[in-house]
C-alpha cells in the first residue's frame, strides 16, 4: 500500500505515533464529510420509510389481510420497475461525482441531458411492462384470486405515477452526484409526507381501498417532482442546459455502462423475490402479508445503511478522480465503525420491540406472531447486511461495480433462493425467514474478500 498512501493528501509520518494522530483526525474529517451528506438523505428515507410502514398499517386496519397480502405480491412487480431504474441512475451519479472531483463540471450539462431523456424513455417502457405482464407474473408467483385482483388494481394504478416516481429518481441521481443532498432531502420530504396524508384521505376517509393507496403515491410523486424541478432549475440552472441528440446519447450510454451491473443485479433481485413469493405463496394470504411487513420494516432498518453506502460512493468517487485514494480509503474506514455502533443499537431496539412493532401493524394473531418471529431471528445478524452494503459503496465509487453485482447475484441468488427453497420443507416459514441470514453471511464473506484483493493488489503496485 506504500504508493497508495503516499498518493494521498496527508504526509507520510515518521513514527507511528505520528501516523495514528493523523489517521485519527483523517477519520474524523472524513465521518463528519459522510455524516453531512449521508444524514439529509437518511432524514428523507426514514420519512419516506416510515409513509410507507404507515401505508401497510392503513391498508391492513381498513382493507384487512388480503389488502396487505396484495400489496405484499406486488412488492416484486415495482422493486422490478422502480428498482433496476434507480440501479441504473447509480451510473449517471457515478459520473456526475466524477466530474466535480475531477473538476470538469462543465460536462455535466450532456449527461443531465442523457438522464431526463433515459427517465422519460424507462416510465413509457414501465407503464407497458405493467398493464400489459402483471398478470403472468403474479400467476407464475402463484397469486390468484382477491389478492391477485388487488395486486393487479394497485399496479395499474400505481402506473400513471411514473413518471413523478421516475423523475424523482433522476433527480435524486443528479444531486447526488453534486454531493448535494439536502435538495434531495427537501424533494422527498415533499413526497413522503404528502403521500401520507393522501394515503390516509383515500383510504381511510374515502374508502377507496388499494387504488386509494396508489392514487395517494401517484398524486404525492407528481406534485414533489414538479416542485424539485423547480427547485432544481433555480439552484443548478439545469433548464438552461442544451445538448445535441449525439452528445446526450453518449453520455447517456456511457453512465449506463457504469450503472448496467447494478440494473441487472436489481432484475436478478426482483426475479429472486418473486420466486421467495411463490414459496410463500401456499401457506396463505396471512404469510404473505406478514412477510410484506416483515419487507418494509427491513427496507426501514436497512436505510441508513444505504445511504451511508451512497455518501461512500460519492466520496470515493471524488477522491479517486482527483488522485486522493489514500482518502477513498479513510472514508471507507469511518464509515465502517460508524455502521457497527448504528447496526448493534439497532438490532437491540427491533428486537426487545418485536411484539409492540408487529401489533402496529395489524390485530391478526397469526400474522404478529411470524412478523415477531422474523425480526427475532434476522435482526441480530444484520450487520452482516449493513457492513456489506457500506462495502459495497466503496467499490461502486471506486468504478468496480461488477463486484457488487456478483456479490448480489451469490447472496440471494445462489445462497438465499436456494436455501429457503430447501429449508421450507423442514421447517416451513421459518426455512424461509432462516434463509435470510445465509444469503448475508455469503454476501458479507465474498465481498471481504473482494475488497481485500483489490487493496492487497493495489498495495504490491
Amino acid at each position: 500500500m506504500g504508493k497508495l498512501l503516499a498518493s494521498g493528501f496527508v504526509p507520510r509520518p515518521r513514527s507511528p505515533g505520528k501516523l495514528t494522530a493523523v489517521m485519527s483526525i483523517g477519520l474524523r474529517a472524513e465521518l463528519r464529510s459522510i455524516l453531512g451528506f449521508s444524514v439529509p438523505m437518511s432524514v428523507a428515507n426514514y420519512v419516506q420509510q416510515s409513509y410507507l410502514l404507515a401505508d401497510s398499517i392503513i391498508v391492513g386496519r381498513y382493507v384487512g389481510i388480503d389488502g396487505l397480502a396484495s400489496v405484499g405480491a406486488a412488492q416484486p412487480v415495482f422493486y422490478l420497475v422502480n428498482a433496476v431504474f434507480l440501479g441504473l441512475v447509480s451510473g449517471f451519479a457515478i459520473r456526475f461525482a466524477r466530474m466535480t472531483g475531477s473538476g470538469r463540471a462543465e460536462r455535466q450539462q450532456d449527461a443531465v441531458l442523457g438522464l431526463a431523456a433515459f427517465a422519460v424513455v424507462w416510465a413509457g417502457l414501465c407503464v407497458a411492462l405493467v398493464w400489459g405482464c402483471t398478470g403472468f407474473f403474479l400467476g407464475a408467483m402463484g397469486i390468484h384470486g382477491a389478492v391477485a385482483d388487488g395486486s393487479r388494481t394497485y399496479l395499474e394504478t400505481l402506473s400513471l405515477g411514473f413518471l413523478g416516481l421516475f423523475g424523482i429518481g433522476a433527480l435524486g441521481g443528479f444531486l447526488r452526484g453534486l454531493g448535494d443532498s439536502r435538495t434531495v432531502m427537501y424533494i422527498m420530504l415533499l413526497s413522503s409526507l404528502l403521500n401520507a396524508c393522501l394515503a390516509w384521505t383515500f383510504v381511510a376517509v374515502l374508502g377507496m381501498g388499494l387504488r386509494g393507496a396508489a392514487l395517494g403515491t401517484v398524486a404525492a410523486s407528481s406534485v414533489a417532482f414538479l416542485a424539485g424541478l423547480v427547485l432544481v432549475s433555480w439552484r443548478h440552472g439545469i433548464h438552461r442546459y442544451r445538448g445535441s441528440v449525439s452528445v446526450l446519447t453518449r453520455q447517456a450510454l456511457a453512465a449506463l455502462r457504469l450503472g448496467f451491473p447494478v440494473g441487472v443485479q436489481h432484475v436478478m433481485l426482483s426475479l429472486g423475490s418473486m420466486v421467495l413469493t411463490s414459496l410463500i405463496a401456499p401457506f396463505g394470504p396471512a404469510a404473505i402479508a406478514a412477510m410484506s411487513i416483515a419487507a418494509r420494516l427491513e427496507a426501514l432498518a436497512g436505510r441508513f445503511f444505504l445511504d451511508l453506502s451512497g455518501a461512500v460512493t460519492v466520496f470515493v468517487a471524488q477522491h479517486t478522480a482527483a488522485g486522493e485514494p489514500a482518502r477513498a480509503r479513510r472514508v471507507l474506514k469511518a464509515a465502517l465503525r460508524l455502521c457497527v455502533g448504528v447496526t448493534l443499537a439497532e438490532s437491540v431496539l427491533f428486537v426487545l420491540l418485536r411484539h409492540e412493532i408487529a401489533a402496529a401493524f395489524t390485530t391478526a394473531g397469526d400474522v404478529r406472531s411470524v412478523v415477531a418471529a422474523y425480526i427475532a431471528m434476522t435482526y441480530p445478524f444484520f450487520l452482516l447486511y449493513s457492513a456489506m452494503a457500506v462495502i459495497h459503496g466503496f467499490l461502486n465509487g471506486l468504478g468496480r461495480t461488477v463486484f457488487p453485482f456478483v456479490c448480489t447475484m451469490l447472496s440471494f441468488l445462489v445462497a438465499r433462493v436456494p436455501a429457503a427453497y430447501l429449508l421450507q420443507r423442514p421447517l416451513g416459514l421459518d426455512g424461509v425467514i432462516w434463509a435470510v441470514d445465509i444469503g448475508w453471511l455469503v454476501g458479507l464473506v465474498y465481498t471481504g474478500w473482494a475488497v481485500r484483493g483489490l487493496l492487497t493488489r493495489a498495495g504490491e503496485a
